[in-house]
């Protein structure tokens, strides 16, 4: 499955910076990286950003595919699996603490 990472813009703004590799430094827990940036950005960036991550998830891309996209295209440095069943089931989690 191709993706086009220029329809995931603001997905990669939002994991790319905040998940960036010195995420540790700043929290010990990737919720609280979250929250971070959901008190930092405007409205429009947070629904941006869960559009982006429904349409992610609506591919239903298996594990694999979805990590190297996460890691490699999105630029997050948030090793998920350790942690998570899945990235499908960690995403879903982040657009829960957007609803917040």
């Amino acid at each position: 499955m191709q993706v086009i990472d220029d329809s995931f813009s603001q997905l990669y703004q939002f994991l790319g910076a905040y998940f960036n590799e010195d995420w540790m430094c700043e929290s010990d827990i990737a919720d609280d990286v979250v929250r971070s940036f959901l008190s930092d950005s405007t409205v429009e960036t947070v629904l941006g950003v869960k559009s982006e991550l429904a349409a992610l998830l609506e591919m239903h891309m298996p594990e694999l595919e979805l990590r190297e996209f996460l890691l490699k295209s999105m630029g997050c440095c948030y090793c998920y699996w350790h942690e998570w069943e899945s990235g499908e089931v960690w995403l879903n989690h982040v657009v829960d603490i957007l609803d917040e």
